[in-house]
């Protein structure tokens, strides 16, 4: 039990840190996805809370309250990624519009 708890430990902390030093994401961004990243550490290390929380809230095991938790904060994760990359498309769009007027007006 303590190897899988070590290597989950491992990876989220490996995550959050890849995510927490972008610099693109803005402060309130980085605050919910480090609150959803130290739940899902307290709940690794103390399993029995996440089995509190998860019946005040009507599941059965903590186990599935952590494998929703994960999705809801992956699928943060996912949309956050899909607006910034949004915006550099838009953005690479713009500077590729204004290179053909000039070139345009060149010729």
């Amino acid at each position: 039990m303590i190897l899988i708890k070590t290597v989950l430990i491992a990876i989220l902390s490996i995550a959050f840190v890849l995510f927490a030093f972008s610099n693109k994401q803005k402060h309130f961004q980085k605050i919910v996805v480090f609150l959803g990243y130290f739940v899902l550490f307290v709940f690794i290390i103390k399993p029995k809370w996440s089995d509190t929380v998860a019946n005040f809230f009507g599941i059965e095991t903590g186990a599935a309250l952590i494998v929703y938790l994960s999705i809801a904060l992956l699928s943060l994760i996912s949309v956050i990624i899909y607006v910034n990359q949004k915006k550099q498309n838009e953005a690479i769009t713009k500077i590729v519009r204004e290179m053909g007027i000039k070139d345009a007006k060149k010729c």
